[in-house]
């Protein structure tokens, strides 16, 4: 068993890490060997490993043993700068947009959704009116307000379930994690890495674009990578959501029951999904919390020194 679980680890760092890695360090070699003044000369590389295969030095078993090892410690190093650069490219993806420059963005699209918003509510023409929320619903599904697709996109799945049922999805997702089966937890699963997946890619063309410095056939390469990023992103994450939703469509009304409400006879309505968020919260300052007054309750000065009225159901 435990050879079977490493063998199955070692082909997954081989795929997200080694193979990837591999092919940069050709493409870093290439970089270094030709330079811009000959970057598509394949006779000048040819002959460039021609003379490394012939050195006796490089042909020594103590060589080969160490060159590999070098190729191979590089490839996952550059594995590891791109994952850490995917994780930074996901938080890019879904900044809130309070500053600027995202602040720019946001307005930017928010004035697109809300303008082909007005077209749709005020055409007098149904093909008219169908264009519009196509195009307002392809910038966002709701009223957009954040600086990238991919963030509003996520931003949707929380107020669309929010207003539907009245849960917080932050509180209700671990809750409704541990009830759903198996087998919604591994296509949500399968989506969030393909998530995961396309940001590293975007990174890895972040990577081939540093090359440009020292070979140009690297920014053909980049753009190719980056585009296919993009879209492999945009789709992850419009499959990730549609799933969210889904989730917590089919089974909200086993979360009522685990938690203690009685099942309604439909889906769940947004009084008691208010009641389940405020429950699962348990946000002392929630005026609607159980622990709303717990505060009051506990010696002056616990909890950095809780001040009488600000856990109160009456107060702020």
């Amino acid at each position: 068993m435990l050879a079977e679980v490493g063998q199955k680890l070692a082909d997954r760092w081989a795929a997200l890490l080694a193979v990837p890695g591999l092919l940069y360090l050709a493409a870093v070699t290439v970089a270094a060997v030709l330079g811009q003044g000959h970057a598509l000369s394949y006779h000048a590389l040819d002959r460039k490993i021609t003379a490394w295969a012939a050195d006796p030095v490089l042909k020594s078993a103590g060589a080969a043993v160490l060159i590999a090892a070098v190729i191979l410690a590089g490839s996952v190093v550059a594995g590891l700068v791109a994952a850490a650069g995917g994780g930074f490219i996901e938080n890019l993806w879904t900044l809130p947009g309070r500053h600027i420059p995202a602040s720019w963005l946001v307005r930017w699209r928010r004035d697109r959704s809300r303008r082909y918003k007005a077209v749709a509510d005020t055409s007098a023409s149904a093909a008219e009116a169908r264009r519009a929320i196509a195009r307002a619903d392809r910038i966002c599904l709701i009223e957009a307000g954040r600086p990238t697709w991919i963030g509003d996109r996520l931003r949707a799945c929380h107020v669309r379930i929010e207003q539907t049922y009245g849960l917080d999805l932050n509180a209700a997702w671990p809750r409704l994690w541990l009830i759903v089966p198996d087998t919604v937890r591994t296509e949500l699963g399968a989506a969030r890495d393909a998530f995961t997946a396309a940001a590293r890619l975007l990174a890895w063309a972040v990577l081939y674009l540093v090359l440009v410095i020292w070979w140009w056939p690297a920014i053909p390469i980049a753009l190719i990578t980056a585009t296919t990023a993009v879209r492999k992103a945009r789709l992850a994450t419009g499959n990730l959501a549609d799933l969210i939703e889904s989730a917590v469509d089919l089974y909200n009304r086993n979360l009522a029951t685990q938690l203690g409400e009685e099942a309604p006879s439909g889906s769940l309505t947004t009084a008691m999904g208010g009641r389940l968020s405020a429950q699962m919260r348990k946000d002392r300052w929630d005026p609607n919390s159980p622990l709303a007054d717990l505060a009051k309750s506990l010696p002056l000065g616990f909890s950095g020194g809780y001040r009488p009225g600000y856990g109160s159901r009456t107060g702020g």
